[in-house]
């Protein structure tokens, strides 16, 4: 199975029964330690299986950047505080800098459909002591929620897409106005992104989780998010401000291949964990106790 065979597919020693039981954030960092290993091979997996999305993602920031002039302005910044460097090549490594992190940020905040399902199933059983094939059980949660992850990529390049055309479009006509509504607008089109973004580790740890429709998959992330509104916004904040210093303090490729590599750890696990967490003590627990409660709306 080459770089994902062999150790990867092997069971780990497993929790002692009578270790007493961590939480929280000592249970985060507990579980990325012992299964290091596996995230490696986990996190280079997920990233092989979505690579032709962080393509499309490279592709549409360029477009993005190319429509404004924050590459130029950067550019400007930076020749301004060096010399001897020429202008085209400054804004030639700004270019490919802010597209990497466009790229890798919302892969890493959003997902990437089918793959995403996948790794919020085998990062679920490492969340609660379960034992989980990273290879074998990775590739059979893919196939099985491809539809569902295919509906959610396609979504998330449409929010997109709609969501920043919005937002510049408003702040255009804000430049040319001055009209503070077309600012209150803009606003409102970026926190509408930034709920979007939030509700992703709900929406795909609902996926895998339980049999359910897109619209009560989306629906009950949207409530659990909304639920947990200032957990909800540390974690992507923490998420994002990793992602920011990393491509910030190192060459663009170098920070890309780190995230993909072992940076997914801190800022994709993060979300996925939490609402594992959350689905795990606020409606598994409930549903043993009183099954005959529907919490997840099936499918007819």
């Amino acid at each position: 199975m080459g770089i994902f065979g062999g150790g990867y597919n092997k069971p780990g020693k497993g929790v002692d029964k009578n270790e007493p039981k961590k939480k929280g954030f000592f249970l985060f960092f507990e579980i990325v330690i012992r299964k290091f290993t596996k995230f490696l091979g986990l996190n280079c997996l997920y990233t092989m299986t979505s690579i032709i999305w962080i393509i499309l993602l490279y592709l549409f920031g360029g477009i993005i950047l190319a429509n404004t002039n924050v590459v130029e302005n950067t550019a400007s910044q930076i020749a301004s505080m060096t010399q001897g460097i020429d202008m085209a090549e400054i804004q030639g490594s700004v270019m490919v800098s802010l597209q990497a992190f466009f790229a890798i940020g919302i892969f890493s905040l959003w997902g990437s459909g089918p793959a995403t399902a996948s790794y919020a199933y085998i990062t679920r059983c490492f969340t609660r002591g379960e034992h989980a094939w990273v290879v074998s059980d990775g590739i059979d949660k893919l196939k099985e929620n491809f539809k569902k992850g295919m509906f959610v990529v396609i979504a998330d390049a449409v929010v997109l897409v709609l969501g920043i055309n919005a937002a510049y479009f408003y702040y255009g006509f804000y430049a040319t106005t001055g009209s503070v509504l077309w600012m209150l607008l803009t606003y409102v089109t970026m926190l509408i992104l930034l709920l979007y973004t939030m509700i992703h580790p709900y929406l795909y740890q609902i996926m895998v989780t339980f049999e359910c429709s897109i619209g009560a998959m989306y629906k009950n992330a949207l409530l659990m998010m909304i639920a947990k509104l200032p957990q909800s916004f540390l974690i992507l904040a923490v998420e994002g401000a990793i992602l920011f210093l990393l491509f910030t303090m190192v060459n663009p490729i170098a920070a890309a291949l780190i995230t993909i590599v072992v940076g997914l750890c801190v800022t994709h696990f993060p979300g996925q964990f939490y609402a594992a967490r959350v689905i795990e003590r606020s409606i598994l627990k409930d549903m043993k106790k009183k099954p005959e409660i529907e919490y997840i709306g099936e499918e007819e």
